[in-house]
């Protein structure tokens, strides 16, 4: 949601500085939620708080929650939550903000579409939490976008943030941590509970190429390669024509 935040009663600031929480009015560039204050930084201040946001551009006004895309495509069931609240279900349309936690259930799927164009394909039985995330057309070089994915399977085809500022462009498992530059690659992480295959991540190169970083090794994979890692941080490339142990 470039750059302004939403005031309480769910309007977007007409200026795109920055938005008036709980007021309903357009004061450019941005005034402080609740009170018609002008913020001292021209991005606008916390809507219902008078704090001006520690990384611009803020969040909703009154909350300090930062969108970072919607959700479209479900197919069966999908459950949102955030720390100390109940999960609720997800609809096409809804938005999906750092903090969530995202849980598809058996037989679902869904996709997110991020607001740097990237999109992530979320499939059934998986869990995935967005941990950071930050994106703004004027600010590309503050772009950030960090997601766990805690079990399941899911499919990334990254967006600006890749392109513009990939040293802050991650995907991470319990065992690795995957860093992509303009990609599309699958990953898929088994918990040690699993018993139908090896467990640990496993990912896979459609185009472009990946860095599987572990606790023991780095490992560069290209488009064609796929990698396992087990829980234990070892690594191994599974199908390769080339894939590139980085020291």
């Amino acid at each position: 949601m470039p750059p302004g935040g939403i005031g309480c009663n769910g309007v977007e600031a007409a200026y795109q500085s920055g938005g008036i929480g709980g007021t309903g009015n357009t004061l450019p560039p941005g005034g402080i939620g609740g009170t018609g204050i002008e913020a001292a930084n021209e991005l606008g201040g916390i809507g219902g708080t008078g704090n001006t946001p520690i990384i611009p551009p803020g969040g909703i006004g009154g909350t300090g929650i930062t969108v970072a895309g919607s959700i479209n495509k479900i197919q069966g069931k999908a459950l949102v939550s955030t720390s100390g609240s109940d999960a609720r279900v997800l609809a096409d349309g809804d938005e999906i903000c750092v903090g969530d936690k995202v849980v598809l259930a058996d037989s679902s799927k869904a996709k997110i579409t991020f607001t740097d164009g990237a999109t992530l394909h979320v499939l059934h039985n998986s869990e995935i939490s967005i941990d950071d995330y930050h994106y703004a057309a004027n600010s590309k070089a503050q772009g950030r976008s960090k997601i766990s994915l805690i079990k399941g399977d899911i499919r990334s085809i990254s967006g600006e943030i890749s392109k513009s500022n990939p040293e802050q462009y991650a995907i991470s498992t319990p065992v690795s941590t995957i860093r992509v530059v303009g990609t599309d690659f699958l990953v898929t992480h088994l918990p040690e509970n699993n018993e139908s295959a090896l467990n640990g991540t496993y990912v896979k190169v459609l185009s472009g190429e990946v860095n599987v970083i572990s606790a023991f090794s780095k490992v560069l994979l290209r488009a064609g390669e796929s990698g396992h890692v087990l829980l234990n941080g070892i690594h191994s490339i599974i199908k390769s024509v080339g894939g590139t142990c980085i020291p």
